[in-house]
């Protein structure tokens, strides 16, 4: 049997160069491990199209050189078209083919997937211990296969969507053999990076303590109810040591110097961030990492003594999930721990070490957005010295309580996926269009950007720090540009305009 994970070709990031665009799919190298650890006879690859640069005309030539039997694929709500069309020309290749989705859209869009896509099994939640299982049942005989009781899939029986029993999460993430990065071309990630040089993805931890209504990565990492299936936040860590050990592997055998952490919250457990940077620093390694962190959590460490010991070592980029500057925005959101004076004092300390670029995410477009909340937004945003700062249009990604609560409202104007991007508002809030939402938007970014603050990158810390900055903010004038030019096109022709790039090789 020979097992294909598939990255489909698809759009960049236009706030990402394409030498930095696409990181390792971590998941599927995780899978392909427990594959490989626990099944013997069996084949396994991984196509990473976007690393590679390969684009559509080449990936039925790939496929038929691979000739999989079962193909799989993991998405987001932004790519999930990719993941269709990819589908649809392996199926017409393979008529016999088995294919798999799991990721965060799958997960909560099984029904619609299995019922109106040539879908035929869905991975719900946490995946290595559910794929083990279902390959395993695949391998029989189809007289002798159960799949009724391998827990966390869906799949469709006489033209029934059958959803098993939930999954409990896996306990000890050291039990997790270490991920097959031996089966990606690994010198296709950051070997031409300016600011991300030999990148790797990597995680120490899943799940996060807190329970956003817009992101839907804690619940696809949460605690799960086994009856009522309701899941609640839920946070797990490797231990210091099996980090380490992954870290020092990853620059031993594959000149990784720049260590970039798909930790949705990497600083939760103070104990772990002091014990890390102090063995880090005990190996000496010439490597750089890029994290997110919570605010609050930095002012802890820092008052710890924890954030220092970081920075030496190897800290170098971190972002930071500002979202709004209201309390009570903060509070709608469901951002717990957080206020304006906590997210400020936390790029305060971020400042005090100048080899480290900081980067703000914050979002506009909450139901009840109005020209005066963004001018508001803005006025306070003003006074948090970060180093870039990244607009992103609050997003209703399905599965979300955002979704749910802007679906009762009709405030989702857009309800094809491709523009899901964090560049495109698809909805609406009750007193701006969605155009609207972004004109006014563009008009407070270019206020603040004049301030003194958002340029002391240029002149403190390292270079990597100085490029960042210079290179983010012509991205960010680039985009100003396709702003102007997509509002119009909408306005006056009614052409909707995806944000994202589209690379030469697409």
């Amino acid at each position: 049997m020979k097992i294909l994970f598939v990255r489909p070709p698809r759009y960049m990031w236009p706030f990402h160069s394409e030498n930095s665009s696409f990181w390792q799919p971590l998941a599927f190298a995780s899978m392909a491990a427990v594959l490989r650890e626990n099944i013997d006879d069996i084949k396994i690859g991984i196509i990473d199209f976007p690393a590679l640069k390969i684009g559509w005309k080449s990936v039925p030539e790939a496929l038929k050189r691979e000739k999989p039997d079962v193909l799989c694929i993991g998405e987001e709500t932004v790519s999930v078209n990719e993941a269709f069309k990819l589908v649809n020309i392996a199926r017409s290749m393979f008529p016999e083919l088995i294919v798999i989705a799991g990721g965060t859209y799958f997960t909560y869009m099984a029904n619609d997937s299995l019922n109106n896509h040539q879908i035929d099994f869905v991975v719900r939640f946490e995946g290595e211990e559910t794929l083990l299982e279902l390959v395993r049942e695949l391998k029989k005989d189809r007289s002798k296969q159960d799949l009724s009781r391998i827990n966390g899939i869906a799949y469709k029986d006489k033209g029934k969507v059958i959803e098993t029993s939930l999954r409990p999460l896996i306990k000890n993430l050291d039990s997790l053999p270490m991920p097959a990065y031996d089966l990606l071309d690994m010198g296709a990630y950051g070997g031409k990076s300016r600011n991300h040089r030999n990148f790797v993805a990597v995680e120490h931890s899943r799940g996060c303590t807190c329970s956003c209504n817009f992101c839907i990565l804690w619940k696809q990492m949460g605690q799960l109810d086994m009856k009522t299936g309701k899941v609640r936040p839920h946070y797990r860590t490797k231990s210091v040591k099996r980090t380490v050990e992954e870290v020092a592997y990853l620059h031993e055998k594959f000149n990784r110097k720049t260590f970039c952490w798909v930790d949705p919250t990497w600083n939760v457990n103070p104990r772990w961030n002091r014990e890390f940077a102090e063995e880090m620093i005990k190996t000496g390694l010439d490597i750089d990492h890029s994290v997110w962190l919570r605010a609050d959590f930095i002012v802890r460490d820092e008052q710890k003594g924890i954030f220092g010991k970081q920075v030496k070592a190897g800290l170098k980029q971190v972002m930071i999930g500002v979202e709004r500057t209201d309390n009570d925005d903060l509070r709608y959101l469901d951002k717990e721990g957080y206020s304006y004076d906590t997210i400020k004092k936390a790029f305060e300390i971020v400042r005090r070490y100048p080899e480290v670029y900081s980067v703000a995410t914050y979002l506009y477009g909450l139901p009840n957005e109005t020209r005066q909340s963004l001018k508001r937004f803005y006025d306070l945003l003003n006074g948090i010295p970060f180093d870039t700062g990244v607009p992103l249009p609050l997003t209703p990604n399905p599965g979300t309580r955002y979704f749910d609560e802007l679906e009762k409202k009709n405030l989702i104007e857009i309800k094809d996926f491709k523009y899901y991007n964090f560049i495109n508002p698809v909805a609406r809030s009750k007193y701006l269009s969605r155009n609207q939402l972004m004109f006014y938007m563009m008009l407070n970014e270019l206020r603040i950007r004049t301030r003194k603050e958002q340029f002391a990158g240029l002149n403190l810390g390292s270079s990597r720090r100085k490029n960042a900055v210079s290179s983010m903010s012509g991205h960010k004038a680039k985009m100003s540009f396709r702003f102007i030019r997509g509002m119009l096109s909408e306005s006056l022709l009614g052409r909707k305009v995806n944000y994202n790039t589209k690379p030469g090789w697409y």
